[in-house]
């Protein structure tokens, strides 16, 4: 066996073994915790629970402010709905109306008949001028 050979097998596992021994630290130290990434999410997440708190103490707020709101509303819609008409009223208004659309139907069937019927002699007299 040949000496040259027998290092050259051995620098190739040697650079085998390094690249291995590489890839593992690179790894690991990927997965690393250090000192600086913990107090950037401790303050990450500090900050978001802040601002969830205010978010939800703001929604609070606004909850028992519309509840106020809301009884307002209802009071006002009480005073609104005994301004309202009676249904005695509107059927009385629909009776009128009615009165009256019949009234305006049976001038518009009067109209109609009285312009066939000036058509009509207008035709007749066209007629006698020929």
């Amino acid at each position: 066996m040949d000496y040259d050979s027998i290092r050259l097998g051995l620098t190739l596992i040697n650079m085998l073994v390094t690249a291995l021994v590489g890839v593992f630290v690179w790894q690991n130290k990927r997965h690393q915790v250090t000192n600086a990434t913990i107090k950037e999410n401790e303050t990450h997440y500090k900050a978001a629970i802040d601002r969830l708190e205010d978010h939800m103490n703001s929604r609070l707020d606004d909850k028992y402010r519309r509840l106020n709101d809301i009884e307002d509303r209802q009071s006002t819609l009480k005073a609104h709905v005994s301004s309202l008409p009676s249904e005695a009223h509107i059927l009385r208004l629909h009776t009128r109306l009615d009165a009256m659309t019949s009234g305006f139907n049976q001038d518009f069937q009067r109209m109609t008949l009285m312009l066939g019927d000036i058509g009509g002699k207008i035709e007749i007299m066209n007629k006698d001028r020929s």
